[in-house]
């Protein structure tokens, strides 16, 4: 699955992330809209969660993938089969940010439960160590229903933020139909000639006075 290719956006598997080196070769748009993608999510949820321990395992589950990412071991170090599920999560969390600012507050138990259940997948589904997390940060045991509770949903009212979820949204959720691909050969070529030539590589064009001069002469009956 891919999130770019050149122009046309795509679903967007996290086990991408994995692969950055092959991105970074093939396709620098899809890489640099990966990296887009987990950074606005990894900011939205810091500073949604008020709760300082709860900020700490955000920051050790980021520092785990960021670290797997450098030594090449994201696949060996975390479970693809739990991303379906994530994905979903994600999806309905920020579904759930994109609401009125005036139904944020009502919605608070709603966005609470479906962050709990994404660090829940992150930890037990997708991290192969994710139980020791809680353990190595020496924090207190708390149970389920006590953690990720204190948040503040005003931090999503901003303008900019709120941007931020419609564009992360729309990034996770636009998915490519094979409906929508031309069965012609020609047109398919066609477009594949016009979306290539849009980040193709182009000199710049000389200033005005320094262009050679020419002359149209127009024959009229």
């Amino acid at each position: 699955m891919h999130l770019f290719n050149h122009c046309c956006m795509r679903y967007i598997s996290f086990s991408d992330i994995s692969t950055n080196s092959f991105i970074s070769l093939n396709d620098s748009y899809m890489y640099l809209a990966v990296v887009e993608c987990y950074e606005t999510l990894k900011d939205i949820i810091y500073n949604l969660l008020q709760d300082k321990e709860d900020k700490m395992i955000v920051s050790h589950i980021c520092d785990k993938v960021e670290w797997s990412i450098q030594e090449h071991t994201f696949v060996k170090k975390f479970k693809m089969s739990g991303l379906p599920s994530l994905s979903e999560k994600l999806e309905k969390f920020l579904t759930l940010l994109r609401a009125e600012d005036d139904k944020l507050e009502t919605l608070k138990p709603q966005i609470v439960n479906v962050l709990q259940d994404i660090v829940e997948i992150i930890l037990q589904d997708v991290m192969h160590d994710g139980h020791l997390v809680t353990e190595n940060l020496c924090l207190n045991t708390k149970e389920r229903g006590q953690r990720y509770v204190n948040i503040d949903t005003d931090f999503t009212v901003n303008k900019s933020v709120k941007e931020k979820v419609i564009r992360l949204h729309l990034l996770l959720t636009v998915k490519e139909s094979t409906k929508n691909v031309p069965k012609n050969l020609d047109a398919r070529r066609r477009i594949t000639f016009f979306a290539n030539s849009l980040f193709m590589n182009m000199s710049k064009a000389p200033k005005v006075r320094n262009m050679l001069s020419f002359r149209l002469v127009i024959m009229i009956n």
